[in-house]
């Protein structure tokens, strides 16, 4: 007879989970995960440390089936349990969590969440090689690392040592080295295993005693099993020979045993003699576990094939007829080799686990009806139930897995001649590509979609997917084909009758074409969608052509009827409840007025919708792009950079390219304020780059007048070349007059760093000059301040300065301080009393990093390693007064520390490099 197995070899992980525990009651910790191969001996762990725990304990775990099974009297679902372990102090244990559904899983973080700061604890087990790269367990695991409160304990197998102290601790006696190491051998440290090893061992007469030690018998060299199927099968032989039915049946039913349902396929007899056995251990009413999921799959794997597929159909119309879960008496009828019997019952489990909204559960079950469906039987339904995996993949967030499968629905169905099937299944994967930032792949499955439902004949249908592919093309800046498309649109809807549709059709051609550079034609366009939606009293649809008026009237660069017609929009969408639309109308006046000069209300628009809860991520991403831009333009480097990084991903992975353009500006911009040379360089070529097949430039213009200075001032021609290439092209398709006075602003800098003040000069004033019919203060006062600097540069000194006073005062009613210092800048260099000129502000704007002369004092003396009270009797100070200088400084230089601000000004030049300590 073995004795019960000491714990062996587990003092640290013990100690590991005895904290834990503790951790949980003082709520430190929420949950415990303990891992490790099947056989390690999680489970005894956990048992061995509770057995002496002074608190209410409730156990349960899951079978292969994704069952749960409670411990105990409770008989609760494991749902029940999770609510109750955050209300009340209490230990839930849940056993072999690999085989949970996702659900459940996924809800343990914020049950552990709930629970830190309480008393109590959920400690799970878990196989590590039962989890395959997309297992839950996986994502759950990472997330409770981030949101903390998790102890994770490893168990490994023993040593070739601590495998002899568990044998010899079976055993109830020492045993020899040579049989520790054939246990050890064939063990691979596992407990589980040593201890069945040593029962067949002892079932079979393989020990031998010599001098009180145990050893192999002299006949029994090879006596030790090779497998744990072999020791399983040793150990249980007399058992399996007095009710091998019952032994069979049981493994058949799996890990967890109904005992009723066993009672009633065999002797009820044989029951009680496999549990008086140990083989199965009674869990709450009707209920039996094996002593181990080992246990139970090596007899499992003894049952010859035929018999065991009778025994499953045996089963299967047991539990069929005692009303058992659909999924359970499937997979009976699977292993049966009967699928067309287990897949109506799997789809059924399917539709339950929907309803409960446990997405990634029903496509597992989705899967496994469809693994059992040969593609040649009821082709058409099995297509729909590939849809409905699908659309389970989708709702659960594995975007990748949905779009193969809408994918291959849409292949199929185009195949079958169901193109309107066909064009549904399309819109489908085109939203998926949506969701996954792939811009191209939603734009290839909405052609695809449009085309199914045109070969269909639902011309209507087929007009709202061309309208919705020309709003992305549009936002993804590919005008051409975005017209292309809308004109579609139109034709399509009013021969379908659908007059909503051709409205907002109209309207958006309206917008692109005004964004193509025909501003009189698209506004005219835009009001005729408008008025067609009024005439119709198609609200939504009106307030939809209201918003594209105003992109039409925004790109013909007419801002004040801009801002009235989203106002308008706006109102509209408020007064009928149409809060997307609403948002989108709110947030879009933000870079019109931004364009018009109107700063401050700019950033007051974009602070209300990033203060609003409701607002969407597209709205806050345009906000954290439009009110980063201006502080970045104003000077200010403090918070943005990381809104503007996220600006820039989300622009670029969702066809957002105003978005994209404007954040990358701002980042290059703000490289410039960092004196971060190389930075500016890079994301500046990146940007000209991305806009090399575009055909956006409202919002380019801005920034590559910008960037084409700044290289310009760098004396880098290729750059400025570049640039000019670029607009030149652009103003082959589109020549309005901010882009000619954007290419005009190119070429002259592109004379600059030629070394013709001249032409410089003359390409500048034509830029001016373009502009005189359109409200862009910031690049009107960019290029009268380089003109007036080539004006200087070829000796005429009084339109110089006249010209670059009027930028200077432009950018000074901006609040775009680094334009308004390079005016004062330009103005000394020219010998001009900057004070006299510009005022006593901006004199003092030269002063680098805009400090004052006192506080570049005192940054000198800190620099030098001097502490304020030090500084203050340098220069005859206060230490007060002295402290609100470093406050100051530290301030304008936007610098944490004392060390940053003096690294600071070592960088700027403010201070020699030799003077640091």
């Amino acid at each position: 007879m073995l004795e019960r197995s000491p714990l062996v070899g587990r003092d640290v992980p013990r100690a590991q989970l005895v904290d834990g525990l503790a951790r949980g009651r003082g709520g430190e910790v929420g949950l415990v995960l303990v891992s490790g191969d099947a056989g390690v001996g999680k489970s005894r762990l956990v048992a061995d440390v509770l057995a002496g725990w002074r608190g209410r304990v409730l156990r349960g775990a899951f079978t292969p089936l994704g069952e749960f099974v409670c411990a105990g009297p409770e008989r609760a679902e494991v749902d029940v349990l999770l609510g109750l372990v955050v209300r009340e102090p209490l230990v839930l244990v849940l056993e072999d969590l690999h085989w949970a559904g996702a659900a459940t899983v996924e809800a343990l973080p914020g049950v552990a969440a709930a629970c830190a700061g309480g008393e109590s604890v959920v400690v799970a087990t878990y196989r590590r090689e039962e989890l395959p790269r997309n297992h839950p367990v996986r994502a759950m695991r990472a997330e409770a690392r981030r949101g903390g409160g998790l102890v994770e304990i490893v168990l490994g197998p023993l040593t070739a040592v601590q495998t002899g102290e568990l044998l010899a601790g079976c055993l109830a006696a020492p045993v020899s080295d040579a049989l520790v190491a054939a246990v050890h051998e064939r063990a691979e440290g596992l407990p589980f295993y040593v201890e069945e090893l040593a029962g067949a061992l002892v079932e079979s007469g393989g020990l031998r005693e010599r001098d009180g030690v145990l050893d192999l018998a002299a006949d029994m060299a090879s006596a030790v099993p090779d497998s744990v199927l072999d020791a399983v099968l040793t150990r249980t032989a007399d058992l399996r020979r007095q009710c091998p039915e019952a032994v069979e049946l049981a493994a058949v039913l799996g890990l967890r045993v109904d005992l009723p349902v066993l009672a009633e396929l065999v002797d009820p007899d044989e029951v009680d003699r496999v549990l008086d056995a140990g083989l199965l251990t009674e869990q709450g009413p009707g209920a039996a576990v094996f002593r181990h999921a080992l246990v139970r799959d090596a007899l499992y794997r003894a049952i010859p094939w035929a018999r065991r597929r009778g025994h499953h159909r045996r089963v299967a119309e047991r539990l069929a007829a005692g009303d058992r879960p659909p999924e359970v008496v499937a997979e009976h009828w699977a292993a049966a080799q009967e699928p067309d019997r287990a897949r109506p019952l799997l789809l059924a489990a399917a539709r339950r686990l929907c309803g409960a909204h446990a997405y990634r559960d029903a496509a597992g079950v989705v899967r496994r009806a469809l693994s059992l469906w040969p593609p040649d039987v009821d082709p058409a339904a099995r297509v729909d139930t590939v849809a409905r995996l699908a659309d389970c993949a989708e709702l659960s967030g594995e975007l990748e897995s949905a779009a193969n499968l809408w994918g291959e629905v849409a292949r199929l169905r185009a195949a079958g001649g169901d193109g309107a099937a066909a064009g549904a299944a399309y819109r489908r994967l085109a939203n998926v590509a949506e969701l996954r930032g792939d811009v191209p792949a939603a734009v290839a499955a909405r052609e695809a979609a449009a085309d199914a439902l045109a070969v269909a004949g639902l011309r209507g249908d087929c007009a709202a997917e061309r309208l919705a592919l020309a709003e992305q093309l549009k936002s993804a800046a590919h005008l051409s084909k975005a017209l292309d498309h809308a004109e579609a649109a139109a034709e399509d809807a009013e021969a379908a009758g659908r007059t909503g549709v051709r409205a907002h059709a109209l309207a958006l051609q309206g917008a692109i074409r005004a964004a193509l550079g025909e501003g009189r034609r698209g506004v005219a366009l835009a009001r005729s969608g408008l008025e067609l939606a009024l005439a119709g009293q198609l609200t939504e649809v009106a307030g939809e052509a209201y918003y594209e008026l105003g992109e039409a009237l925004e790109y013909a660069a007419d801002y004040a009827a801009a801002t009235d017609a989203y106002e308008s929009a706006l109102e509209l969408s408020r007064e009928h409840g149409f809060t997307a639309l609403a948002q989108t109308c709110f947030v879009c006046m933000s870079p019109v007025v931004r364009l018009m000069g109107e700063w401050d209300r700019s950033l007051a628009i974009c602070g209300e919708v990033l203060g609003d809860d409701r607002s969407s991520p597209l709205h806050r991403m345009v906000a954290q792009e439009e009110s980063g831009l201006i502080t970045v333009l104003r000077g200010d480097r403090r918070g943005v950079r990381a809104p503007l990084r996220q600006a820039v991903a989300f622009g670029r992975g969702n066809g957002v390219f105003g978005m994209e353009v404007g954040a990358t500006w701002a980042i290059a911009a703000l490289a410039v304020l960092d004196g971060d040379e190389t930075a500016a360089r890079h994301t500046v070529t990146g940007m000209l780059e991305r806009c090399q097949d575009k055909e956006e430039w409202h919002y380019a213009l801005p920034a590559l007048r910008w960037s084409a200075t700044y290289l310009a001032e760098l004396g880098d021609r290729d750059g400025v070349a570049r640039h000019h290439r670029l607009l030149a092209t652009a103003a082959t398709r589109n020549s309005t007059p901010k882009v000619l006075s954007a290419l005009a602003h190119v070429g002259g800098e592109l004379a600059v760093v030629e070394g013709d003040p001249v032409q410089a000069a003359a390409q500048f004033g034509q830029a001016v000059h373009l502009l005189r019919g359109v409200t862009a203060p910031f690049e009107l006062a960019l290029s009268r301040l380089r003109r007036g600097t080539a004006l200087a540069a070829g000796g005429d000194r009084a339109p110089a300065v006249e010209a670059i006073t009027d930028a200077y005062r432009i950018a000074r009613r901006l609040g775009a301080k680094p334009l308004a210092r390079q005016c004062a800048a330009e103005l000394a260099a020219m010998g001009e009393r900057v004070d006299r000129r510009l005022g006593r502000l901006a004199a003092r704007s030269l002063t680098p990093a805009g400090l004052t002369r006192r506080e570049q004092q005192v940054l000198g003396l800190l620099a030098e390693g001097r502490t304020n009270r030090q500084i203050a009797a340098e220069l005859f100070l206060s230490t007060r007064t002295v402290d609100m200088h470093v406050r100051n400084l530290l301030t304008k230089l936007d610098c944490p520390s004392r060390g940053a601000a003096a690294r600071r000004a070592v960088e700027l030049g403010l201070v020699a490099p030799q003077t640091r300590q």
